[in-house]
């Protein structure tokens, strides 16, 4: 039985996380969480994680509160989470793609937050509800007589819940660009990728000739297919071609008549999907994307 230790008192999103990663790595089972400052109690823990003012991977310390805690390249600091992630993170999904990708769009926001730095701009009074949101509102309300330490379980709890929703798809992420890349190999006109599987076409932003990708819906109740323009970057809106501006927002008949494509069921008003009940079609809107 493996102890790991962490601060008693609040708790914040990376301690919470981090012991929930704990509980994926050793087994929850396997563990017990002790939440303490106590000097004594640390030094005999098996692991300790955001408390004890020591980062140091060879004893299993990884606390960020001390001077000289690791920051990112990116200018972003660790915290708990974020050190625990980065010696167990492959480990625990899989694979070190699927632990770059959890670090990027789980660890370092919460890192971000923990050590007071902010990744976005606020709009009037309005901000996003974060993950610490979530966790915090699992904390004992104000004038009542909860536990702290079992909400910071249940909160864990959730935290697991969340992480291994996470991995699953980082795990699928990593198929889903392998087969991205088959696809896009086995097509003889690169500019139009045709896949027989449904998949995301961020996955061909790394292949500068991929314009459209034709593949069919994610739900096979559907019965249609779609050809989807490609961003010209991650992360932005802009396509590196569009479908007719006269296809803007039509459907089924109008759509049919004014694109001469007899099953065409839906252009986006954005002109960055079409929609058809063929695949013949979808690849035939797709070459006429400009």
């Amino acid at each position: 039985m493996k102890t790991v230790v962490t601060h008693s008192g609040g708790f914040h999103s990376d301690d919470v996380f981090a012991i929930a990663a704990f509980q994926l790595l050793l087994g929850a089972e396997n563990m017990t969480v002790v939440r303490t400052r106590d000097d004594e109690v640390i030094a005999g823990a098996d692991y300790v994680v955001d408390v004890g003012g020591a980062y140091d991977h060879s004893t299993k310390r990884y606390d960020h509160h001390q001077n000289g805690a690791p920051v990112r390249e990116n200018g972003i600091p660790y915290a708990g989470f974020g050190l625990m992630w980065k010696h167990y993170g492959e480990e625990i999904s899989g694979s070190a793609v699927a632990a770059e990708t959890i670090d990027v769009r789980l660890a370092q926001p919460i890192d971000a937050g923990d050590n007071g730095v902010s990744l976005y701009t606020l709009r009037g009074e309005t901000a996003p509800y974060e993950l610490y949101n979530i966790i915090g509102s699992h904390a004992p309300v104000w004038g009542s007589d909860g536990s702290i330490d079992g909400a910071f379980l249940e909160a864990v709890k959730t935290a697991r819940g969340i992480l291994e929703r996470c991995i699953l798809q980082a795990q699928a992420g990593v198929a889903a660009a392998v087969y991205a890349k088959t696809c896009y190999e086995a097509a003889s006109d690169k500019s139009v990728v045709v896949c027989d599987r449904a998949i995301g076409t961020g996955f061909f932003v790394e292949y500068p000739e991929v314009q459209v990708v034709v593949a069919p819906a994610e739900s096979p109740t559907e019965d249609t297919w779609k050809a989807k323009c490609v961003a010209v970057e991650h992360r932005n809106f802009a396509t590196r071609v569009s479908f007719p501006e006269a296809w803007a927002g039509l459907r089924d008949n109008e759509l049919a008549t004014v694109s001469g494509i007899e099953d065409a069921v839906f252009t986006h008003k954005a002109r960055f999907l079409f929609v058809a009940k063929s695949q013949e079609s979808a690849i035939k809107a797709a070459k006429l994307a400009k």
